[in-house]
Formats: C-alpha cells, structure tokens, sequence
C-alpha cells in the first residue's frame, strides 16, 4: 500500500493510529502543519481552516514522490480522490460519552462538541468515504483493542 487514509471525527484516534502507523514503515503527513497552505481561509465562527481540497491533493501528490508509503490522519483525508488512496480507515466511537469527554478535554466549545457528536451520530466520514467509492476499513475506537488486532484487521 502507497496511501492509507484515516478519517473520522475529532477525538477519536486517527493520531494515535497513525502513529502505530508509522512503526511498520509509513510516513505521517501531518496535515495540522499545512493547514495554511493548504487552506483558503480561516472560520472564526467554526474555528477551523478552510481547506481547498485540490491544494491538499497536490500536497499528498507531492508527498506521495517522496515517500513510498504515506498515512494522512485528519477527518477531511478521505475527501482526496479514489485514485489515489488505496485504503480509507474510518475510525468510529460508539461510545458518545467517552467522545464527548475527549472533546471537552480539548476545551472546545460546547456547540463544537455538539456540532463533532453530531457527525459521529450521523456517520458523515463513513458515508463521505463510502461515497467516494474508497476501499473501507472501519474500526470502533469506542472498544478496547490492541494495536496487534488493529494490524491484523487492516492486513498490516
């Protein structure tokens, strides 16, 4: 595999996965370094940056020349193109609670965190992923498992 693609909603591990990740050989592109270059603007209202998604195209196609195995962690990564990710793990919490908890650690805002509980509910990485058409790996950060399962389910 060239480009693994891990998504879902603030909170709930993408980080952590990429980075055991990174021990079996993949480069971690940290998209929170290039959000200004690859952004259009800032939303003060939303409080996140708004990303053009042909300048994070180019970004992870510039990366992909570098490096011959690259993960990207952030809940817009499974917004790049089928052709260029050959596997989207969507990373799900179906447990709100433990969720909500990581938010408010976060000190984001309460409207943040119902606006984050409320993707996770409605499954909008899920759906983007599979309306895409990418090959999807889901996995339940809501449950225990270690990271040798974690692994063996995404055949690493």
């Amino acid at each position: 595999m060239k480009l693994i693609v891990i998504t879902g909603t603030p909170g709930i591990g993408k980080t952590t996965l990429a980075e055991v990740l990174t021990g079996k050989g993949f480069y971690r592109l940290d998209l929170h370094r290039h959000y200004k270059d690859i952004s259009t603007s800032y939303n003060k209202n939303k409080q996140c940056y708004e990303i053009d998604l042909k300048k994070l195209e180019k970004l992870v196609q510039q990366k992909m020349k570098e490096h011959p195995k690259i993960v990207v962690d952030s809940h817009i990564s499974h917004l790049l193109p089928k052709r260029l990710v050959d596997l989207c793990i969507v990373l799900t919490c179906s447990n709100l609670k433990k969720l909500k908890k990581r938010l408010e650690n976060r000190k984001y805002s309460k409207k943040k965190v119902r606006e984050n509980l409320d993707a996770e509910i409605f499954q909008v990485c899920l759906t983007e992923s599979l309306e895409k058409g990418h090959q999807v790996k889901i996995l339940d950060t809501g449950k225990r498992i270690s990271k040798k399962e974690i692994l063996k389910q995404i055949k690493l």
